[in-house]
């Protein structure tokens, strides 16, 4: 087995492709009837490519982050806000950046599992992607193991294709929309840092405001956003394709969604101003900074700092990804 190893189901209802690299789920191909489906899962566009540590080599569709988050303080934070020291090199965790290993195939399910290194707090995470028989859905869980007991940040990675013919944010029902207490991308980012608004089709620039509940963009840009109180299911609309794809999930452990619109704004590589994706992540964190960052007790997602995991008690983390035809 080695990066690039993949395992595929098909189910009368689609084709799903999971990679050993991070777990990640990716490309997913959802049958909508009358000789139409839809892909709406994002590959990056430099595919397989080796020169690239870690989940970057492959990056594609959804995938687990425990502990969730970037290792890299921002280089400018408001005051109050305290930086720390990641415990690791990872970015969202050891498993988002090594090879799971399959333990089961049948039918309908793929069941994978990873061990952690001996020295962490986390043993082993074990994921489960199930077709559903009777339609185009996909049940998937993460069961966490660890070796004491721990307060880790955590999220699950769906990040969504934007086709040039575009997506439509629905989004879903929420309290407020939180912007990056830093420049996602300094000189790139739009969005107005460490401010609140109500609405997708109103957040605060420096030159007005910014509607991104249609992608992709006129400008080239790159956001992160955290959707406090999210009520799922979270809705995208493909209108091109005449599907809308609906992610669902627990709030009562992950609240909030954070949202990742990269449009084009990286111009590094491997990026290249060539990456256009929505990430949709389900999230008990602040923000992708749980690891390195402190927030004032007095910022509304102060209260962020992830989930608590037991000794000798295995919890278990769902979600759903599902089409409707439109």
């Amino acid at each position: 087995m080695n990066a690039m190893t993949r395992w595929t189901l098909n189910w009368a209802h689609g084709e799903a492709t999971i990679q050993a690299l991070g777990g990640m789920l990716g490309p997913v191909r959802f049958e909508l009837g009358g000789g139409q489906s839809i892909s709406p899962l994002h590959v990056a566009p430099w595919g397989d490519d080796a020169r690239w540590p870690g989940l970057m080599r492959a990056m594609r569709g959804e995938w687990p982050c425990l502990p969730f988050g970037t290792v890299h303080c921002p280089s400018s934070l408001p005051q109050g806000f305290e930086p720390l020291n990641s415990s690791d090199d990872w970015n969202h965790g050891y498993g988002s950046n090594h090879l799971w290993q399959l333990v089961e195939q049948t039918s309908d399910m793929l069941r994978l599992r990873i061990d952690y290194p001996e020295n962490g707090e986390i043993e082993s995470l074990e994921r489960v992607i199930k077709a559903n028989p009777d339609a185009p859905i996909l049940d998937v869980s993460l069961t966490v193991r660890v070796r004491r007991e721990v307060v880790l940040p955590v999220a699950h990675h769906p990040t969504f294709d934007v086709p040039l013919e575009g997506v439509e944010v629905l989004g879903c029902p929420h309290q407020a929309i939180h912007s990056y207490p830093a420049p996602v991308e300094p000189g790139v980012s739009k969005v107005l840092p460490d401010r609140t608004a109500t609405s997708l089709s109103a957040l605060p620039t420096g030159t007005g405001s910014l509607d991104v509940t249609l992608l992709p963009l006129t400008v080239a840009t790159e956001e992160i956003l955290q959707i406090a109180g999210c009520q799922p299911p979270f809705v995208l609309r493909y209108a091109a394709s005449g599907a809308d794809v609906l992610l669902d999930w627990n709030v009562e452990e992950l609240p909030d969604a954070l949202l990742w619109i990269s449009n084009g704004g990286r111009t590094n590589a491997p990026w290249c101003g060539r990456n256009f994706a929505l990430g949709v992540e389900p999230a008990n964190s602040f923000f992708d900074l749980g690891r390195v960052v402190v927030p004032p007790a007095s910022h509304p997602l102060a209260a962020r700092s992830g989930l608590r995991f037991l000794v000798e008690e295995p919890r278990t983390i769902r979600y759903r990804l599902s089409v409707q035809a439109i």
